[in-house]
């Protein structure tokens, strides 16, 4: 017996590595089998990584799958198989080219159950096959109250607000400019709006609902809009032993719609009305740190509110998403310890407490690249305290093999430095954001990462020298 567990779900996806490699090097299963849809501006991606595209309103009035087989993914499928590289998918290009043989996420999403079972309908037919998929995230709605520094207007109605009150952001190019979303078509409709998207998602959804394996809600904040409920009475009246359900959620909403989730998600998952329910929270560092990132949030509130979720819905599963961004560094092992406190208190013979962390690459100010090499070591020392708190057989507390690999490859893109240039813009949008962030929101940024202060300083001292 190793040190520590080898866990299915990474020898699974080592596993698939080997399939997809006997299709294609760029094979993907999620281009086929994987959605995220926006029905707020009728636009979706395959999975969360590539830029979202609009999907053809012509094309769902025939055919509501269209709301997923868009001509754009039926390309690119037939690229994957090909051996061409979608551009759209250079997040993954990007870890499988960084060195250390780092499984992307093209390898674990395509390892996990739900691709799995479906991999010989997808090689089996034409990169054109009119397929349902089997993961499917939706946005119903931009409604959101809060504004989290790496969001925007067309996700975020409290971003809309405050744009359309004070403007864009001062960096070198307006950021989150309302105009630029207008011209573009990515600004939400609005619930006076005949939305043809979300008619045509009512009209796929028992046809869709079927084969779904797995059906996650995002936004937006899902437990401000009605069509999340729509979904969990839905669910209630028509169980699916086999189907895994999902909610992404700032767990900052009003207390009332707080006990109407909690209400009507119990019966689903004590009643064993789907195979498993997972809470996603949004959550970047701890404390102050992660109230500043996430702007409106009370840190206490939401942790109050997960507790409070797995306490109420016992069988519940939580699996928070931390967006690995510059400013989540310094503050990040206290999360990690927060998690694992959660791990001693509901933890039993099950695992029930998860975590994901996905980098972010917009905006580009934002990302893990531009901090300077004397602060890696944030992120090796969090590697070597997760390295002394690995899971043990029969334990259910501790970091899981994934995790620990899941980081270092985290490392490995963050010490990638960009090009001078776009570093040196980079920092100056840095300064210039969060210098306008504390003057229209109220916040102290050197008060809140006062490790941080030496980065900002050389930010600063850049943005006075360049020319406006």
């Amino acid at each position: 017996m190793s040190e520590h567990l080898q866990t299915d779900y990474y020898y699974q996806a080592l596993q698939m590595k080997k399939k997809l490699d006997a299709v294609s090097p760029t094979m993907c299963l999620a281009k086929w089998l994987q959605v995220s849809i926006h029905l707020t501006t009728g636009r979706t991606q395959s999975c969360y990584h590539p830029p979202t595209h609009p999907i053809s309103q012509n094309e769902i009035a025939k055919n509501p799958k269209a709301l997923h087989n868009t001509q754009q993914k039926i390309s690119e499928r037939k690229m994957m198989l090909a051996g061409t590289r979608p551009q759209g998918c250079e997040y993954c290009w990007k870890v499988e080219d960084s060195g250390g043989n780092h499984l992307s996420d093209r390898i674990f999403r395509s390892g996990e159950p739900w691709a799995r079972e479906a991999f010989d309908e997808v090689v089996k037919n034409s990169y054109d096959y009119d397929i349902n998929p089997r993961y499917v995230e939706v946005n119903f709605n931009a409604a959101c109250n809060l504004k989290c520094s790496y969001c925007s207007p067309n996700i975020s109605t409290s971003w809309a607000d405050e744009c359309k009150k004070l403007g864009p952001f001062p960096t070198l190019v307006p950021h989150n400019d309302i105009s630029y979303f207008e011209s573009n078509g990515l600004m939400p409709m609005t619930y006076k709006d005949d939305n043809p998207y979300e008619t045509a998602f009512w009209e796929w959804w028992p046809d869709l609902y079927k084969d779904l394996k797995v059906f996650r809600m995002t936004g937006g904040e899902p437990l401000l809009d009605r069509n999340t409920f729509r979904v969990f009475d839905w669910i209630n009246a028509n169980p699916r032993s086999d189907l895994e359900l999902a909610i992404t959620s700032n767990m900052c909403a009003p207390q009332n719609l707080m006990s109407k989730f909690i209400s009507q998600i119990k019966p689903i998952v004590m009643e064993k009305k789907v195979k498993r329910f997972t809470l996603f929270p949004s959550i970047d560092s701890w404390g102050q740190q992660a109230e500043y990132i996430r702007n409106g949030m009370d840190f206490e509130y939401f942790w109050n509110n997960v507790n409070r979720y797995l306490e109420e819905v016992p069988d519940g599963i939580v699996n928070f998403i931390i967006t690995m961004n510059c400013l989540s560094v310094t503050n990040l092992k206290s999360l990690m310890q927060g998690y694992l406190d959660l791990q001693k208190k509901f933890n039993r013979n099950y695992h029930r407490i998860f975590f994901d962390t996905p980098f972010l690459r917009y905006p580009s100010w934002q990302s893990l690249q531009i901090l300077p090499p004397q602060y890696h070591y944030h992120i090796e020392e969090l590697i070597e305290f997760m390295k002394a708190n690995m899971e043990v057989e029969n334990s259910y507390i501790g970091f899981r093999d994934f995790q620990l690999a899941r980081m270092e490859r985290v490392l490995a893109w963050m010490k990638q430095t960009p090009e001078s240039s776009l570093l040196e813009e980079a920092r100056i949008n840095f300064y210039r954001f969060f210098k306008a962030h504390d003057e229209r929101r109220k916040t102290n940024f050197l008060g809140t990462f006062p490790e941080l202060k030496e980065f900002w300083e050389q930010c600063k001292q850049l943005t006075e020298t360049h020319p406006s």
